[in-house]
This record gives structure tokens, sequence and C-alpha cells, in this order.
């Protein structure tokens, strides 16, 4: 999820910051119940707008681990 942050301000000084963890729960576990491993990359793109390639990066790095899988450089 995202970061947001409530700040109380005085003036242009910051006075409080009380950070909102961002929970965007959108059933992305059951959907890919129903995928083959190959189907799900693509959903991993829309799972946090702001780190895409982190998410899709870590997806295929435990499918390859949890399938021995070793790829080539």
């Amino acid at each position: 999820g995202n970061l947001r942050l409530i700040l109380e301000l005085d003036g242009e000084q910051v006075v409080k910051a009380r950070p909102c963890i961002g929970y965007m729960h959108r059933g992305m576990e059951k959907m890919a119940e129903n995928m083959i491993y190959q189907e799900f990359i693509p959903t991993t793109d829309r799972m946090d707008y702001i780190a895409a390639s982190a998410n899709n990066y870590a997806y295929c790095a435990a499918v390859e681990k949890l399938c021995g899988l070793e790829i080539p450089r």
C-alpha cells in the first residue's frame, strides 16, 4: 500500500506528522488462485503503482525459488 502523512503545520514548519499506512486489499490472492503463475505477473504491476517493478521482481523471484529454478545469467 501507500504511505500518507497527515501533517500539522505552524506556518512552514511541521509540528506533527501522523503516518497512515495504506491498506489497499483488493483480493489479489484470490485472483491468483485461478491463474497459472505466468498469468499473474501483469497483476503484480497493479498492486502498488509506485513500486511496480519491485513487485514484479519479488513475485518472479519467489516463483523461481519455489519451483527450484535457476535462471542463467
